[in-house]
């Protein structure tokens, strides 16, 4: 369905700035930004793979609304969970609602899983799918290359190790945002229902919205992992579309890995990427100072 590539670059000096303002934090750092009219990208440490944490719930999502889009799924459709499928020590304002369980239509756990990161909410979606299997089969349909889904919340909360394994370039996320935007994955209502949530997303206000007036639209997919045993923080993620005043629409991820830094420093330097590619990228129309 499309091609793993951004059209045109922008010159080096505007990584540079980015590689600036990250340098401060002790951490592996991800960054990739794409204007969504012209395709200038720019980048820096996209070489590597991130933990994308709860991320990956973007395109859990989208396999789920394309299932929708097939008929095989349908929004409204009830689902029946159980107390068993609530597991307790992960974060789930679902089961934190209702402990019991219930019948919830589909498309209140997908709001839940996106707009919440409920974790409970997310495995629930991967069972009515076919697992993470079923996600990375699409991904390679739509011709997302470089993004691994291989594991579910409740097997990373067995085996910490495997959140690195659910992994991907910065620019893949980016790409896959891209796809989305310009309607090359879902239906147009399909499309608009998930934008809806992720403009309304409830986690990581302090990450690409942060810094920014409220005339700008951030719709998005946070993902946060946990200490690790040096006492570092595995991932601080953010990952979306912003849209700009005049209208204009820019898809960025920001990755932060293995940092030693509390997790607010954490969001405050994605935000700090993110004003800066917003007010001061000349491909985002801005004037540098």
């Amino acid at each position: 369905m499309g091609t793993f590539s951004f059209s045109a670059a922008v010159p080096g000096g505007d990584s540079a700035a980015i590689r600036e303002i990250v340098r401060p934090l002790k951490a592996k750092v991800g960054v990739s930004a794409v204007m969504l009219d012209t395709g200038e990208s720019v980048s820096v440490g996209d070489e590597a793979f991130y933990p994308m944490q709860s991320v990956y719930k973007f395109p859990l999502a989208l396999s789920v609304l394309k299932r929708v889009d097939q008929e095989v799924l349908n929004l409204d459709q009830k689902v029946h969970v159980t107390r068993d499928q609530l597991p307790e020590k992960t974060w789930s304002p679902l089961r934190d609602r209702f402990p019991q369980g219930g019948e919830f239509p589909l498309k209140e756990l997908l709001r839940f899983s996106v707009q919440e990161s409920d974790n409970n909410a997310c495995d629930i979606l991967f069972s009515l799918i076919g697992g993470p299997a079923a996600v990375q089969k699409d991904l390679k349909e739509w011709g997302v290359e470089n993004m691994n889904v291989k594991y579910t919340e409740a097997d990373t909360h067995r085996n910490h190790e495997w959140q690195y394994s659910n992994s991907a370039r910065p620019s893949a996320v980016t790409f896959l945002f891209r796809m989305f935007d310009e309607g090359k994955i879902l239906k147009k209502d399909t499309q608009l229902f998930l934008w809806d949530m992720m403009a309304s997303c409830a986690t990581g206000a302090e990450r690409l919205k942060g810094l920014l007036p409220k005339e700008y639209v951030v719709a998005h997919k946070t993902g946060t992992g946990g200490a690790l045993p040096d006492g570092a923080v595995s991932a601080i993620n953010d990952a979306g579309i912003i849209v700009l005043p005049g209208g204009r629409r820019m898809a960025v991820t920001v990755f932060v890995m293995n940092s030693k830094d509390s997790p607010a420093v954490c969001e405050g330097t994605i935000a700090s990427v993110a004003r800066w590619l917003c007010t001061e990228w000349e491909a985002a129309g801005g004037v540098k100072k």
